[in-house]
């Protein structure tokens, strides 16, 4: 959903948008070269349709570059939309303008059949079935009176640790398999934590238990790896997911295979544990995972490649943790949000300012 609050007409560019489109659509040619013959289930990170975070901290960012990725794309294409069961039973907040969670869901849902012309699975991830079934029963009836494919998959004990129980019937084998017929399966989500990459590494579980080769990538704007970890621009990333305790951090998994300094963030690098015990236990010596030697390896990101004016993108991501607190702020206000996130932005803030300080940048420049 998009109004008016979400974008910032910066005139100052600090992003060759065009440029990232190429690389992007480049990497993923290749990588589904590399997946000949096979199933790529391609995780897409941050919003689908419409990446309004990106093109404020990234100045001349095109917000629909996702879009015009995958328009290319669609004949060869399947979508699943992943939903978290917990964001239903707390109404997850994901807008400013106090929207249910469903009504948000279905909103993003829409947008996608419009622009893409492919009407996406829904996966319910992460289902308790003793919380509250009842009401996530509702949300999955009320999708399949509006014509929609539900699937379900649910919680699995100790998560992603447990891996004896993860590879097992009561693990991945306990979900809805669910029935694909193209080779690029695109799974995105209504937010962070909706569950797509384990959707995925299930999927890839279940295939090969039918003999269906199936691999897995993710597309990955946020964090930006290529530049430092407390850069404004990654700063800006751990403020938009305050709500649900994101950080940054080093892939050291990286940095011991390839000498070379990356940013990723905890929740891929504690799942990269995962997707290499699958590799290494059920795809076969030839399937492309198992050349993964990191959480970095499994991204296609190119979005420190295009990066431009690094005063404008500082400056414009200081801005949007500002935007950020104000946003908590008002969720706090309506009993929806915790006093700890406005707390959090502004150690976020102070980061980012003494980063902009010592690049003696102006912060009260005009973008």
């Amino acid at each position: 959903m998009i109004n008016s609050t979400d974008i910032i007409n910066y005139k100052k560019h600090g992003f060759d948008g065009a440029k990232y489109i190429r690389l992007q659509k480049e990497q993923i040619l290749d990588r589904i070269a590399n997946f000949s013959g096979g199933r790529l289930y391609l995780e897409i990170g941050g919003k689908f349709m419409y990446d309004t975070h990106a093109s404020r901290v990234l100045p001349w960012f095109d917000p629909e570059s996702k879009k015009k990725i995958f328009e290319s794309l669609k004949s060869q294409a399947e979508i699943l939309f992943c939903v978290n069961a917990t964001d239903i039973l707390s109404n997850r907040q994901l807008s400013n303008q106090n929207v249910s969670y469903k009504d948000y869901v279905y909103q993003l849902i829409r947008n996608i059949e419009k622009n893409i012309w492919i009407k996406p699975h829904i996966v319910i991830n992460n289902i308790d079935v003793g919380n509250m079934f009842d009401v996530i029963l509702e949300f999955e009836k009320d999708f399949q009176r509006k014509q929609y494919r539900v699937r379900e998959r649910y919680k699995i004990t100790w998560y992603p640790h447990n891996m004896d129980t993860i590879l097992s019937e009561d693990g991945f084998g306990n979900d809805d398999h669910i029935p694909l017929t193209k080779n690029l399966v695109l799974v995105t989500g209504a937010a962070s934590s909706s569950g797509k990459m384990s959707t995925c590494l299930g999927q890839i579980y279940l295939d090969h238990g039918i003999d269906i080769k199936s691999w897995y990538a993710k597309y990955e704007t946020f964090p930006v790896r290529n530049i430092a970890l407390e850069h404004p621009i990654n700063l800006a990333y751990e403020a938009a997911t305050v709500d649900i305790g994101d950080y940054n951090m080093m892939d050291e998994y990286h940095k011991k295979a390839y000498g070379q300094d990356s940013v990723n963030y905890n929740r891929d690098v504690e799942a990269f544990e995962i997707v290499m015990s699958i590799a290494k236990k059920i795809v076969n010596h030839k399937n492309y995972m198992v050349k993964y030697q990191s959480p970095t390896d499994m991204w296609i990101s190119c979005a420190g490649m295009a990066i431009t004016d690094d005063a404008v993108v500082s400056l414009a991501s200081l801005h949007e943790i500002e935007r950020r607190k104000v946003w908590y702020q008002e969720m706090v206000d309506r009993k929806e949000g915790k006093q700890e996130w406005t707390e959090k932005c502004d150690e976020l803030y102070t980061k980012a300012k003494k980063y902009c300080d010592d690049k003696k940048y102006d912060v009260d420049m005009k973008l």
